[in-house]
């Protein structure tokens, strides 16, 4: 096996692992959400309607930028939201890896009218110093991948109103450690305004 295809099988291999990690956390149902990485002239990216327990590399889908999404080696299509992954892809070169989960609590947070400084955390430097948002827009649209692509520019967390949470890094474990690191500090963030109001009473 040629280093590159070593390479290769690591990164499809991590796609997996990332979701099931996501869906152990609790950052994403049996079938929801999906994540990615760039590969030459386009991306692989997690499989729709597949658990996320179970996936494979052989179910991972490449997606030319030129050309749309392929079939699996397993046969599988790729997620709904996949011209979303392709748009933060040619919005920015140096984004490596997109992953995209259904954070509860800071979906929680958001849908509140509360919102997240990452500067005020250690964890938020994962994050950078900026979380941004996009209104609530039908899942898998060109809609909501144009305004992704837009917010992510200069944030790379970027919270879907009503729907989730997108973050850009450069490994598909960083983009974990970066969906992880939002959803304890909306948790934060909840306890801490839940403390705040029961000084009042």
């Amino acid at each position: 096996m040629s280093e590159e295809n070593e390479r290769l099988g690591k990164l499809l291999a991590a796609l997996g692992d990332v979701m099931r990690l996501a869906h152990e956390r609790g950052l994403v149902d049996l079938l929801g959400g999906n994540a990615s990485f760039r590969w030459g002239d386009g991306f692989y990216i997690t499989p729709s309607q597949v658990p996320k327990h179970v996936l494979t590399p052989e179910d991972m889908v490449y997606v030319p930028f030129d050309l749309g999404p392929q079939l699996s080696l397993s046969g599988k299509k790729a997620s709904m939201e996949w011209r979303m992954h392709q748009a933060i892809y040619l919005t920015d070169e140096n984004i490596k890896a997109v992953l995209h989960t259904h954070n509860p609590k800071t979906l929680a947070l958001y849908s509140a009218g509360l919102s997240i400084d990452p500067t005020k955390y250690v964890e938020g430097e994962l994050l950078g110093d900026c979380v941004s948002t996009v209104p609530s827009l039908p899942a898998g649209s060109p809609e909501l991948a144009k305004a992704v692509a837009r917010a992510i520019k200069g944030c790379k967390a970027v919270v879907l109103l009503n729907h989730g949470v997108v973050v850009a890094s450069i490994t598909p474990y960083k983009a974990l450690d970066m969906a992880e690191a939002l959803e304890d500090i909306s948790m934060i963030e909840i306890h801490k305004n839940v403390l705040s109001c029961m000084k009042h009473f």
